[in-house]
């Protein structure tokens, strides 16, 4: 892990705040000191991974755990350093040195130590880096690469073809293509993650004669990570020379690309590029290689789709993306030929529910597909118990797991490995909510800034990589396809498992899963995730903790006694990210104030009353997770928290439970002074209208949550949302439901990267500003009580994006239409408590794209909706406490049944009758129980809701929407 450790200490350098703590020059020098060092550390590994003395050499292994050690050692001193300074900050220049003054003594002492310290280090630390990596190498047998290919093709087979079939015909009929490209090469991109077959695709089609017969002369090329150009291209010169018989091009030939352009320029040549690291690696090959005749081709494989997307600028047509791995047919398919020689029919009845289980598991990657039947085929008997245990015992076959994970684990860099090794962190089989993977990510240093963009759209792009590799799972998306939640499947948890020795620590309950990383004797517990374990059971660890940097808490077993949690916290000097989500905590344990390098702290879901006033020394707070806590007032002094980016607060329920959330008071004072704030949720506002002003100095926000807003607020609300560029979550919501929100005020330039809104209260009509934000994809609004003069579709239906629609008590009418051609993206509409409503119409080319139509609690309404036979895309009609008359009309016997005919899924549920199941089809997608009541069926919908990006909202969550959108 030293080569994750290095740059995570380095970051720890990167950002130290060294002109807000005023430090004296000679604690300047100390800190750059530490910084070179850790320099030089880095470049050793470096040096070491370019000479290929890889993870496989275990000399190496031992070193980097030496290199390790030291890397803590500084990170240690660093944190030793910063805890014995005072932490306070003064624009005044005369408080600034008095400060100063008083504090040098500490300062003095602190800065001894850290040097002291580093000069231990100093001369532990190799002087001679060259000859060190000499020795490694020598010690090293093998390369990691040539190990891992070695293993890939032990159980790949190179004629494998399962799931690539269509593939394989596509890119046959493009290398026949004949036509001259103009601006260059013809270029064709195999992109995917490792495992996912990219090299035996390509393989496949350039071995056949037919194919090679169609060009003059053919190369495939494996291309290092790290290579000298010269040296490759003379690989190509010889495999292009053989078979014009030629003399083979001498070693030290110094200008292969002339020799290159004279054999190539006036043939139609094939040229294999396989697994290009960089888009430069690929612009530097190509650019030495000459047009050549009409119809020559050069086939790349990679496993970033960024590398050859310069080169597939006018059309996609020419990429083959690997990334969604074989389908459940295909994966069965290849799972069979590998373990029952292709014949289901010779696997016993009893494993099947295990192999599909063990299929599941690989996540569709055919290397791992591949890996595990291959192994299974030699397993001898074939049983259930045989199989159960080779099933349970994976973390244990860290070879064969291995085999299926290390290639696309290999070539990630160092911070995408910290990413994916902090999913041990959870729990086995959880889902994680994508903003808190986000925020923890960023609290533990494992992301850079990038540019104009937050560190938290950079750790986005992180997490989209991951997925892509098929390291990690979707579990939920957005309506708009945005990433909600994810989790690592039971496969690549356990390979994770086997890569976080000194990286993650997991203490487990006796009644939780037996893998669990712990450390051995003496070494140091960085990262700790207590899994159902009682907080006394992290007291009996005493002094292991005491160079914890991370603790993350997962349902305890028993009551959480403030006291006890302080005294574990006591021992966690050095912590910088806390989450105790869910643990029965009643009180904010006031040692939390002392832990003065905390970055991240959520209670969310705890049942605190009150923040203390001394969190205002904990200066480096970024993360304050409070939501579903009762906490009713933070205090002014969290406005002292410069450095804040997420102050996420709310009192009462969660979204499981009845009732929308509530605002939280914050204390009268200057918000604005929190400048880097991203996300402000849920503030009440109330009288307090000096936060309105302020709120117009958050130009950065990204998402802003306010409650208990007036008509008066309206105007000074506006003007500071208008400032705020980059808001893409909004939610406003009135002090009751008779108050007017006034947002009427012209804007001359709304925040167009606005992607959710959601509005409760009373409205005169849709604010002048709305039909302005295209880029708005969900928008709720509730209790809104239009009238039909106000027009209250027409703002809404021409906006270009939008895709989910949920109104609740939003008009007074009688009849709601739907135009022609309007709604064209809309994939979601919700109608509630429409309480006039007696007619909907739907005009033909309205809606087209619509799956999923709620009806609730519209009392009126005894018609289906007009024209609702043309929504030919319609998958889910839910109707909740409808009249029982329109609910008789759309029986299968019903009068009106033929307008809803063509609609698979059709659900009604009444409080006081119950659930009915009025699918055509109803017993064919998944059955109705033995009752008649159809709720097996039921919670199967809701399953299916979730997957289409939906969860339909019950009457007790009418006016608590706004939980999906914060």
């Amino acid at each position: 892990m030293a080569e994750i450790a290095i740059p995570l200490a380095l970051v720890l350098i990167e950002n130290f705040k060294i002109p807000n703590l005023n430090l004296s020059s000679d604690a300047r020098a100390d800190v750059k000191r530490a910084k070179t060092i850790l320099r030089r550390m880095r470049a050793y590994l470096t040096d070491c991974s370019s000479k290929q003395i890889g993870e496989s050499s275990q000399v190496f292994q031992n070193h980097a755990k030496e290199v390790q050690d030291e890397v803590y050692d500084i990170e240690d001193a660093l944190s030793m350093f910063l805890v014995k300074i005072p932490h306070h900050y003064h624009s005044n220049l005369i408080s600034r040195s008095a400060h100063n003054a008083k504090h040098y003594p500490s300062e003095w002492i602190a800065r001894i130590q850290l040097s002291r310290m580093l000069k231990q280090i100093e001369e532990r630390f190799p002087p001679n880096l060259d000859s060190l990596i000499d020795r490694l190498q020598i010690a090293n047998t093998g390369s990691e690469e040539d190990n891992n290919n070695l293993a890939y093709h032990q159980v790949v087979e190179e004629d494998e073809i399962v799931g690539f079939e269509t593939a394989i015909t596509k890119l046959i009929q493009q290398l026949r293509e004949e036509e001259c490209i103009s601006q260059g090469h013809l270029m064709i991109s195999i992109v995917g993650p490792g495992g996912s077959g990219k090299t035996t695709l390509v393989k496949n089609v350039y071995e056949r004669r037919s194919v090679q017969a169609a060009f003059d002369c053919h190369a495939f090329v494996e291309v290092p990570r790290s290579f000298e150009l010269r040296m490759l291209l003379l690989t190509m010169l010889r495999k292009f020379e053989a078979q014009s018989m030629q003399e083979p091009v001498a070693e030290h030939h110094h200008h292969p690309e002339e020799k290159l352009r004279q054999i190539l320029e006036k043939k139609k040549y094939l040229v294999v590029l396989d697994n290009v690291w960089s888009e430069q690696d690929l612009t530097r090959i190509v650019n030495a290689l000459p047009k050549g005749l009409s119809g020559s081709k050069i086939i790349t494989t990679t496993r970033d789709s960024n590398i050859v997307a310069s080169w597939h600028t006018s059309s996609d047509d020419y990429i083959h993306d690997l990334s969604n791995g074989l389908s459940s047919k295909e994966a069965n398919k290849l799972f069979c030929k590998k373990a029952f020689h292709g014949n289901w029919d010779n696997c016993p009845k009893e494993l099947v529910e295990l192999a599909q289980i063990i299929i599941s598991d690989c996540g569709g990657l055919p290397l791992a597909i591949s890996t595990f039947g291959t192994f299974l085929a030699w397993q001898k008997p074939r049983n259930f118990v045989k199989w159960k245990k080779f099933h349970d015992s994976f973390g244990s076959n860290l070879q064969i797991v291995s085999q299926a994970w290390e290639p696309s684990y290999r070539d990630l860099p160092y911070h995408l490995k910290s990413c994916l090794l902090y999913f041990s962190m959870f729990p086995e089989d959880n889902s994680i909510k994508r903003e808190r993977l986000i925020r923890l990510w960023v609290a533990e240093g494992f992301v850079k800034q990038g540019g104009r963009a937050t560190m938290e759209e950079v750790a986005d792009g992180y997490l989209n990589q991951l997925i892509g590799r098929k390291l990690v799972d979707v579990s939920s998306r957005e309506i708009d396809g945005q990433v909600r939640s994810c989790r690592v499947s039971n496969l690549v948890c356990k390979f994770i498992m086997s890569k976080v020795e000194g990286f993650v620590t997991v203490l487990e309950s006796s009644n939780t899963r037996a893998s669990t990383s712990s450390t051995n004797s003496g070494e140091k517990i960085r990262r700790l995730s207590a899994h159902y374990v009682s907080i006394k059971d992290l007291l009996r660890r005493g002094g292991e903790l005491n160079q914890t940097r991370t603790l993350l808490v997962f349902g305890p077993s028993q009551q959480a006694q403030c006291d006890e949690v302080g005294r574990v916290l006591n021992t966690l000097k050095y912590l910088r990210v806390l989450d105790l989500k869910g643990i029965p905590l009643e009180d904010f344990p006031k040692s939390i104030s002392g832990l003065i390098l905390l970055k991240y702290i959520s209670m969310r879901k705890t049942k605190i009353k009150r923040v203390p006033s001394s969190i205002n020394r904990l200066a480096h707070l970024e993360t304050l997770d409070l939501k579903h806590t009762q906490v009713t007032k933070l205090p002014e002094e969290i406005y002292k928290l410069y450095n804040m980016r997420h102050l996420l607060v709310s009192r009462g329920c969660d979204g499981d439970d009845d009732g929308p959330a509530q605002g939280v008071e914050i204390s009268a004072g200057n918000i604005g002074a929190l400048s880097e704030l991203q996300k402000l949720s849920l503030i009440k506002v109330g009288n307090n209208r000096t936060i309105l002003k302020a709120l117009a100095e958050l130009t950065g926000l990204r998402k802003l949550g306010l409650t208990d807003l007036i008509i008066e607020h309206g105007t000074e609300l506006c003007c500071a949302i208008e400032k705020m560029g980059s808001l893409s979550t909004l939610e406003l919501r009135s002090t009751n439901e008779e108050e007017y929100l006034e947002l009427d005020h012209h804007m001359e330039s709304p925040p167009r990267s606005l992607e959710r809104l959601s509005l409760k209260g009373r409205l005169r009509c849709l604010p002048q500003w709305v039909p302005m934000l295209d880029s708005v994809v969900k928008i709720s609004l509730m209790g809104s009580k239009l009238d039909a003069d106000a027009n209250p579709l027409k703002p809404l239906q021409a906006l270009p994006n939008m895709m989910e629609l949920h109104l609740v008590c939003y008009y007074t009418g009688q009849v709601l239409e739907f135009e022609a051609k309007t709604f064209m993206k809309l994939k979601i509409l919700s109608i509630k408590q429409f309480d006039q409503l007696h007619t909907m119409k739907v005009e033909s080319g309205a809606m087209p794209n619509l799956k999923k139509v709620t009806l609730s609690n519209c009392k009126s309404l005894n018609l289906p909706p007009l024209g609702m036979e043309g929504l030919r895309e319609l998958e889910e009609l839910f109707l909740h406490d409808m009249p029982t008359v329109l609910i008789a009309k759309l029986q299968r016997d019903g009068e009106d049944r033929q307008a809803v005919e063509h609609i698979p899924v059709i659900h009604s549920f009444n409080l006081r009758t119950g659930f009915q199941n009025l699918s055509q089809r109803g017993g064919e997608k998944g059955g109705e129980t033995e009752g008649g009541n159809g709720s097996k069926n039921f919670n199967k919908v809701k399953d299916t809701s979730r997957r289409s990006e939906s969860t339909a909202i019950t009457l007790s969550d009418a006016y608590g929407f706004y939980h999906s959108i914060s």
